[in-house]
């Protein structure tokens, strides 16, 4: 973004308090993360209003959004407010007008689960060639991705968008801010089922950016998901096949390599190459295929993207593996979690050699699925693992009781209450060249016993 305060006014049909003179250069909804040049966005939201926050944001950013009949103190020089009747709708009406004034191709990356590491992968397929911008982390949602819309650098060609949702209605709103021209669908599983009756409602709420995909553009979606059978019929984009040998796309003659990585050709419509890929696990090698279909549709050739798969490595918190003292490999997964992603991270470690150690955090926002959810992962654990640390409350207890019912010896089955528990605990049973993995959903906080293993912060 680089428009004045007045002209933000202008854009949202508000009224300004202060200089209309400043220049604004980004923004932002959480006052711990603005930055210099950015228009601070106040939203009152469930556990907080986001107008308290005012003072403080505006230390460091020139100016905010603001309800029409909020109160503050005296204005600080130099800033001002752009008052408006809902700033969340200003917000939003901000975010479309820059996507739409600064012209750039847009993909769209949904779906369950591989979302933010098909993300990154793509925009890494398209950086040798092209000028990407593209959402940070996991910033996907109604809130976090108009912030990365408005604080993209200048010279963007194609803007890289993750779109997640928790609720109905949330894609519908994200479709109109990025309008994609192409979108890439990963996988549709039961993820957030909190808010859904059942995984059709999910299905239909993935559906929801359907119509915002430009008509002349591509939608990119996975053969091996049924759920996805029918979203062609709902666009006249073209449609690119991703993941069985009948596809537009596909791979071949695959190879795991354990930790190493995996080995496999790459069938794609601008032709074959045999690449090497650092990330660990088939889900990884199916990232890739999805990311590099989505790259086709820009123009990137096969060799292009072979080019780039030896730079790949995992997001943060996304499967990063690390080496400790005495042998011992961690596998840093604990960025998030769903019961399709921790089953693929368990046969993952079901591969590995060594003793395998399973610390499972649990997994939020399943609703009336949340039992059964965590049953099912405590069975599939007792197949992958030969030391299990379920850790959490309801769900972790259920856990831990599924895998020693499905046979696991209860003397290595444990259920802790917290991240720094399982620190603990794992302080005195790990040896010698275990295999560690640790993954669970962000409330859980499994990422403290991470760092604590690494030795970054005191556990």
């Amino acid at each position: 973004m680089q428009l004045s305060v007045a002209e933000v006014a202008r854009l949202v049909s508000g009224t300004v308090d202060g200089s209309p003179y400043l220049q604004l250069t980004g923004a932002e909804v959480d006052s711990r993360r603005v930055e210099s040049g950015d228009l601070f966005i106040a939203l009152r939201g469930a556990r907080c209003d986001g107008h308290a926050f005012v003072t403080e944001a505006l230390s460091v950013a020139v100016a905010a959004l603001v309800r029409y009949d909020a109160e503050f103190d005296a204005l600080p020089q130099g800033r001002a407010l752009i008052r408006v009747q809902d700033p969340l709708e200003a917000y939003w009406e901000l975010a479309r007008c820059e996507r739409r004034r600064r012209g750039w191709r847009v993909a769209a990356i949904t779906g369950s689960v591989g979302k933010t590491t098909t993300k990154d992968m793509l925009a890494a397929l398209l950086a040798p060639s092209l000028a990407v911008g593209a959402t940070k982390g996991n910033r996907n949602s109604t809130l976090g991705l108009p912030a990365e819309i408005l604080s993209q650098p200048k010279g963007v060609e194609i803007f890289v968008a993750e779109a997640g949702m928790s609720r109905a209605g949330e894609l519908d709103t994200i479709g109109s801010l990025i309008t994609p021209q192409v979108l890439l669908y990963t996988r549709i599983a039961p993820a957030h089922t909190e808010f859904f009756a059942d995984l059709d409602d999910i299905v239909r709420a993935k559906a929801e950016l359907l119509p915002h995909l430009d008509p002349s553009g591509t939608l990119i979606i996975n053969a091996l998901d049924p759920h996805q059978r029918d979203f062609p019929g709902a666009t006249s984009a073209s449609v690119l096949r991703f993941g069985t040998s009948t596809a537009d796309a596909w791979l071949s003659d695959f190879e795991d390599r354990g930790l190493l990585g995996t080995r496999f050709r790459l069938h794609l419509p601008s032709g074959e190459v045999v690449v090497e890929l650092a990330l660990a696990g088939r889900h990884q090698a199916e990232n890739l295929l999805a990311a590099a279909t989505a790259a086709v549709a820009f123009g990137v050739d096969a060799v292009g993207i072979a080019a780039v798969v030896p730079t790949l490595e995992p997001a943060p918190r996304r499967g990063r593996i690390h080496t400790l003292a005495a042998g011992i490999t961690l596998v840093d997964d604990s960025y998030n979690a769903s019961p399709l992603a921790m089953r693929r991270l368990l046969e993952m470690l079901a591969a590995a050699p060594g003793r395998r150690v399973a610390v499972l955090g649990e997994m939020y926002e399943l609703g009336e699925q949340t039992a059964a959810a965590h049953r099912k992962v405590g069975q599939l654990a007792a197949a992958s693992c030969d030391l299990l640390v379920a850790t959490g409350g309801e769900g972790a207890v259920e856990l831990a009781a599924a895998a020693r019912a499905e046979g696991m010896d209860p003397g290595t089955v444990h259920h802790v209450s917290d991240a720094e528990a399982a620190v603990r605990l794992l302080n005195t049973v790990l040896q010698s060249d275990d295999v560690v993995l640790i993954k669970g959903s962000r409330g859980v906080g499994l990422d403290r016993a991470v760092d604590a293993l690494l030795g970054w912060e005191a556990a």
